[in-house]
């Protein structure tokens, strides 16, 4: 496989992903009517959420499949049966990286050589941050990870430069991937700990040819620095299946990995086909199994007594307090009075789904795919100062 042919996906799903985020948004601002997905579509780790939520939550409903939730099952079963090609191929993150270690080498910044035994401790820390994430999603207290979170950091460059902890670790793994190729992937990333498990258990192997003698000259180039197979010929679970290995020709005169699926060997360019349409096409028709919307609850309201209410609703970040002002027995408007919710998230919730309750006079509104927590609680809050206001009107 001409390596050419990896840069190009890098870059369609790259500039993708710039095309998406500048859409939605032009499209929060009301600059455009239209939108290709939200970020909350863009969030990998949005099926654990609904997960976490079909067990702990009393209230859960399943309201289909979201997009987010399409996207974390697309990056498992890719994994299960093209390891980590979502790393190699197809991360943003991924891409960035790759791109500054490019730069570093025309720059001719030397490469830092990290030791073995270091190397084989760093690279636990990335399955720390996985379970350390898991179990303050658990807690319930996943916001405060989410500011930390790189990825989260690169998608709302588009929504202005607002500086998060997360920002300035984007910065730090760039520049260090002038040196470092892949650190993030390497040591840190939490995706990249969840594929690597999958990949340990998972159909594909990479393996070296049985004449290979692990000279290790056909990963010199490692990305991720792996030094030599297992004694089965197997390359480590480490491994983010960028192929290099397998594009360097063999000093015997062959090449001496190959890509074996179920222990049968298939060719490169039909890996990355297999794979491709598994990711793709689990994206893309699991949101269509949606046997009810994921609404409110509530029937319209037609008799409503004027004045303002306050109602809360408690979020992925905390309490959403809003203030519902009703004139003529009619929702008039919704302000936001406080919340924690993160970035990139929330908009859509706040200026969107407030327009469309105030329009219909409903709580019958489809929560934004990907933000069902501040959906949720947003209508929550306003059905608790529409509840205050019915109230009154009782009384009358």
């Amino acid at each position: 496989m001409n390596l050419k042919k990896k840069s190009t996906i890098q870059i369609t799903i790259f500039l993708f992903t710039i095309l998406v985020t500048l859409t939605y948004s032009l499209y929060l601002k009301d600059l455009i009517n239209f939108k290709f997905l939200s970020f909350g579509d863009l969030n990998p780790y949005g099926g654990w959420s609904e997960l976490k939520s079909a067990f702990i939550d009393v209230s859960y409903r399943f309201r289909g499949i979201s997009k987010s939730t399409a996207l974390t099952a697309s990056i498992l079963v890719s994994s299960l049966f093209g390891g980590r090609f979502f790393c190699g191929f197809m991360c943003p993150i991924g891409a960035l990286q790759d791109f500054f270690t490019f730069i570093g080498s025309k720059l001719n910044i030397k490469k830092i050589n990290i030791k073995n035994n270091i190397n084989s401790k760093l690279i636990i820390l990335k399955y720390f941050v996985f379970i350390a994430g898991l179990v303050l999603s658990i807690l319930g207290l996943g916001s405060l990870v989410s500011p930390y979170s790189p990825w989260l950091a690169f998608l709302n460059i588009s929504m202005g430069f607002t500086l998060t902890p997360g920002t300035f670790i984007l910065i730090a793994i760039l520049l260090f991937s002038l040196t470092i190729p892949r650190i993030f992937c390497r040591y840190l990333c939490p995706l990249g700990a969840f594929q690597s498990l999958m990949y340990a258990v998972g159909f594909l192997k990479i393996k070296s040819s049985s004449s290979c003698k692990s000279c290790s000259y056909c990963l010199k180039e490692c990305p991720v620095d792996i030094k030599n197979p297992y004694e089965s010929g197997e390359v480590s679970p480490e491994c983010i299946s960028c192929l290099k290995c397998m594009d360097r020709s063999c000093i015997r005169g062959d090449y001496s990995y190959s890509i074996n699926i179920f222990n049968r060997r298939i060719s490169k360019k039909s890996y990355i086909a297999l794979s491709l349409l598994i990711f793709i096409s689990i994206y893309a028709f699991f949101p269509l199994i949606n046997p009810s919307a994921a609404s409110q609850e509530m029937s319209d309201f037609t008799t409503l007594k004027d004045g303002s209410y306050i109602g809360t609703g408690l979020g992925f970040g905390g309490p959403i307090r809003i203030e519902l002002r009703i004139n003529d027995g009619e929702i008039k408007t919704i302000e936001v009075l406080s919340h924690r919710e993160s970035t990139g998230y929330y908009e859509e919730v706040f200026k969107m789904k407030s327009r469309e309750i105030i329009e219909s006079q409903s709580l019958n509104i489809d929560a934004v795919s990907g933000a069902t927590a501040s959906s949720k609680a947003f209508f929550s809050a306003v059905k608790s100062a529409v509840s205050q206001s019915l109230e009154y009107k009782e009384q009358e």
